[in-house]
């Protein structure tokens, strides 16, 4: 058990001030936040309210923001949140709504990376653009996101990425053969396409939302990619004046199977679709159901969590044979 000095919040700054100067801040350990206080973790008594609890380590902070919150509120706060930039963005449910201001505030504080945290209210619309709501910071959504070597900026607020595709756009720019001619048929703000074009790959990239559109050519800019093709179009009205590609990414997870077979006509033989799809728990994706059998799905994973009774999954899917033509039936 740790004693703590308990301050209002509209003297926590200064407390801390004098706290650090008498070198009795126990640096060891994490100030608690309360409704209107904070706890200071002390070396020994000071004059004030002194509540003896246990104390937080400060070691643990950066995997778990929720440790610095009441346990009241920690119990219903969201583990996992999107990191965009310097922007946090988390879901609430009903029961966290009405603590969105000390959530959002503890997460800011928490991390020295953020300066924002935005409330997501979930996907909509045919652009597949997320509902946000700026809870700390201006309301500018525009950010520049960082990985795998790669700069992504884009107003989030209005073209679709997904910072927790990062672990999969090294997955396929890694498996992906140079030479290959790949069709990134819902682009976004084009990040798969960026990375596969950045190692020499001829390629295609689709999207109907003109954001899209803008965003995408600031991001091969900024990655400095000068071979590329972007097509500001829906991928279907487009399609039949398309070759056909080595490799296909289908990352639409909310609207994604109803484009599998018309989109499989434009692979190649032996080339590879990345299907990214949003599966119930304990549903079953079968190629069998969508494709003719000489497609077959080699390899498939739980990308993350989607909802608590959903995940957006990854399947590969090779087309087996010999060589085909295209047609446009």
């Amino acid at each position: 058990m740790i004693k703590h000095l308990r301050v209002a919040d509209s003297k926590a700054q200064e407390a801390k001030i004098s706290l650090e100067k008498s070198k009795a801040l126990n640096d060891s350990f994490l100030p608690i936040k309360e409704e209107g206080y904070i706890l200071w973790p002390l070396n020994f008594e000071v004059e004030g309210e002194i509540i003896e609890c246990e104390g937080v380590s400060s070691t643990r902070l950066s995997r778990d923001y929720r440790l610095r919150l009441p346990r009241s509120i920690r119990e219903i706060a969201p583990r996992a949140f999107d990191i965009f930039g310097d922007i946090a963005i988390v879901k609430l449910s009903d029961l966290s709504m009405e603590h969105s201001k000390i959530i959002s505030e503890t997460l800011l504080e928490s991390h020295t990376n953020i300066n924002k945290v935005a409330l997501d209210l979930g996907v909509k619309g045919e652009y597949r653009i997320r509902d946000l709501k700026m809870l700390i910071g201006d309301s500018d959504f525009v950010a520049t996101h960082r990985e795998n070597g790669f700069k992504f900026k884009l107003d989030i607020s209005k073209v679709y990425f997904s910072p927790r595709l990062a672990m999969e756009r090294k997955r396929i720019f890694d498996i992906a053969g140079s030479n290959e001619e790949i069709l990134d048929a819902f682009a976004g703000a084009s990040p798969f396409a960026v990375s596969l074009a950045s190692k020499g790959c001829e390629v295609t990239a689709v999207d109907a939302n003109p954001n899209s559109e803008k965003w995408s050519h600031k991001n091969f800019e900024l990655n400095n990619v000068d071979e590329y093709n972007f097509i500001c179009s829906k991928i279907e009205d487009i399609l039949p004046s398309l070759p056909l590609y080595d490799r296909i990414i289908m990352n639409n997870p909310t609207n994604s199977l109803p484009y599998l077979k018309i989109l499989s006509k434009n692979l190649k033989p032996n080339g590879t679709i990345h299907l990214y799809n949003i599966t119930e728990d304990g549903e079953d994706f079968e190629v069998k159901d969508y494709l003719p059998s000489n497609f077959k799905c080699v390899f498939e994973r739980v990308v993350h969590p989607y909802s608590p009774q959903s995940s957006l999954m990854v399947s590969d899917i090779i087309r087996l044979g010999s060589n085909v033509q295209k047609t446009n039936q």
